[in-house]
């Protein structure tokens, strides 16, 4: 199965919690990747919001979709309906 390349309903999710806010600490998932993360919605520490300049920079840097790389099935079909 190939990985997700869904180009709607993106995200710019924090690649380590306790990084910084900067883009190489930003990866961009469509919504079902991201809930599918590790961390997503775990307890602990809650990184600050992106920016909107480096939530655009991720986007414009991963070609406006999802980077998600997993194929374990975050990315099945009828999970993006």
């Amino acid at each position: 199965m190939a990985r997700c390349t869904r180009t709607t309903n993106l995200e710019v999710h924090h690649k380590r919690r306790d990084g910084s806010n900067d883009l190489s600490n930003a990866i961009v998932l469509c919504q079902t990747c991201h809930e599918k993360s590790s961390t997503y919605g775990s307890p602990g520490k809650t990184p600050t919001a992106f920016d909107q300049a480096t939530k655009d920079k991720a986007l414009r840097h991963a070609g406006n979709q999802c980077e998600c790389t997993s194929t374990q099935g975050c990315h099945l079909k009828k999970l993006h309906r």
